[in-house]
């Protein structure tokens, strides 16, 4: 299902942090506040922000989780869900974008929800779209021992 709707920044708080290491994108941090509404998601997040931007060549990247509390098409509850986006010289880079729900975070009414999704930038106008489904099946078995083997070993992902 299709979801979408518009977000106000309300708090940009730079961490005022610094790397030492100089690129000519220089890397920052910052903890957001967005308050969305006006469509199918009511609600606000709280974001956690890094990015690298060389403001002469107006290229960048960022990537973001965001810690949402609200109603998406009427089911209301938490979830966690990150995105990254890249821009290059102005313009937006071939599959830049991306935005996925993090497994297993929602609760209340929005327990099992997956998906993905994107957020769309034009000028002051922002938009939050997440293509998601629900799962109300909590079976699943995970083999800890293995799982902890290949985290060691240097995989992600369980073997099935």
């Amino acid at each position: 299902m299709r979801v979408e709707s518009s977000f106000t920044i309300e708090a940009w708080d730079a961490n005022g942090r610094a790397v030492g290491i100089e690129t000519a994108a220089p890397l920052g941090g910052a903890f957001i506040v967005r308050a969305i509404s006006g469509g199918d998601i009511e609600g606000r997040s709280e974001v956690l922000f890094a990015g690298a931007f060389n403001e002469k060549h107006g290229s960048g990247t960022y990537v973001a989780i965001d810690a949402f509390e609200g109603t998406i098409a009427g089911k209301s509850g938490t979830l966690a869900f990150w995105h990254a986006n890249t821009v290059a010289r102005g313009r937006p880079a071939a599959g830049g974008g991306l935005l996925h729900i993090v497994p297993d975070s929602g609760t209340g009414e929005l327990a099992g929800v997956s998906g993905t999704g994107e957020i769309i930038a034009r000028g002051d106008d922002h938009t939050l779209v997440l293509e998601i489904r629900f799962d109300d099946t909590d079976e699943v078995e995970i083999d800890g021992e293995v799982f902890a083997g290949e985290v060691e070993a240097g995989t992600s992902e369980p073997s099935a």
